[in-house]
């Protein structure tokens, strides 16, 4: 999907402390023989800090960072997530609304698995009108008693955090060039675990473990068609790629960064950067290993990274690759316009 008009005015994150690998591994929490072939570094971890004010924080330097836009100003706010926001039957939009936005937005909880920020990029480029706002929040905290943060995917961590997006029509630092979201129907059975749909997880105390479903999974690959249900996520992959990159009329060549989901490295170079030739280095894996799978997050937290670290300059282009439950596929390509004046120290952070 072309997105011509389409502006990143600012970005917020709130991302909580860091807790270490080694932490974790003296703690029993993560074990000692997988740390130093998955090169994980640590997660960040919010405590009791609830999923929605973590939002509400990033959105605020959001706010603070968009050179003087109004929250009640805005035309639409979206909110994404993966993981319980609070209590059941609530809705973790309108806790914005009350601390931040009022109540004359139209606020929509936006669930998509990790490609939920990607999703409400699209939507808003077809929403939104000259002259038109937007507030996109992904938050997540997944410190709760149905995960482990540190064994729920082999080779990943779980990490929380808020990340706030204010895209316009009329000017920003990054220009959104393109953006493709994609489900693989036939895919969706890669992360149910074999267990019933009813009653749901949650409302039965069954805890959510990826690794064990992956396990599961793999079971039915050896007894089915499921190899070809692989086969065809990658290539629909690269071919989402292809077609984003295409309509943002570049080549991988003219990329000068790629994002992609927090997750363990192998995957990310088997799966992931060796189908495009490129490369870790090319990608913003490391600075992932550091703070986490956020959920819906990386993508998004990982460009504030790379700006406030001087990695990107104005004219750069940043490819960014989700994957999500579902199964979701998404790209986006983003071309750098300026360097906003609080990341304009650059250097390492």
């Amino acid at each position: 999907m072309r997105t011509p008009g389409t502006y990143l005015r600012s970005i917020g994150v709130h991302l909580p402390p860091v807790v270490t690998i080694e932490t974790a591994v003296a703690e029993g929490r993560y074990p000692a023989d997988e740390a130093e072939y998955f090169r994980l570094v640590g997660a960040a971890v919010a405590g009791d800090v609830p999923a929605p004010e973590l939002g509400l924080r990033a959105a605020r330097q959001a706010f603070e960072r968009s050179g003087g836009l109004s929250p009640p100003g805005l035309d639409l706010m979206l909110y994404c997530d993966v993981w319980h926001q609070g209590p059941e039957g609530w809705e973790p939009q309108y806790y914005l609304q009350q601390h931040l936005v009022g109540g004359d937005v139209p606020a929509i909880e936006l669930r998509q698995g990790c490609c939920g920020l990607f999703n409400a990029l699209q939507l808003t480029a077809g929403y939104l009108r000259p002259g038109g706002t937007a507030l996109l929040v992904g938050a997540d905290n997944h410190g709760t008693p149905l995960v482990d943060r540190w064994r729920m995917i082999e080779g990943t961590v779980m990490g929380d955090a808020g990340c706030a997006l204010i895209v316009t029509t009329d000017t920003g630092f990054a220009e959104l060039r393109s953006v493709n979201v994609t489900v693989l129907p036939e895919a969706e059975a890669v992360n149910d675990g074999g267990v019933p749909m009813f009653p749901p997880d949650a409302t039965v105390g069954r805890p959510l473990d990826f690794a064990a479903r992956n396990r599961e999974f793999r079971k039915r690959l050896l007894n089915g068609d499921g190899a070809q249900v692989m086969l065809a996520i990658q290539t629909t992959m690269m071919e989402l790629v292809d077609r984003t990159l295409k309509e943002a009329e570049i080549t991988l060549d003219d990329v000068a960064r790629v994002a992609f989901p927090h997750v363990r490295w192998d995957d990310v170079e088997h799966r992931g950067v060796n189908w495009f030739g490129l490369t870790l280095a090319d990608t913003t894996w490391e600075y992932g290993a550091r703070i986490g799978h956020l959920g819906v997050s990386d993508q998004f937290v990982a460009l504030d990274h790379l700006l406030a670290s001087g990695a990107l300059a104005p004219g750069d282009h940043m490819l960014l690759i989700g994957f999500g439950a579902g199964t979701t596929l998404a790209c986006a390509v983003l071309r750098i316009l300026d360097i906003p004046p609080e990341y304009a120290s650059g250097g390492p952070d």
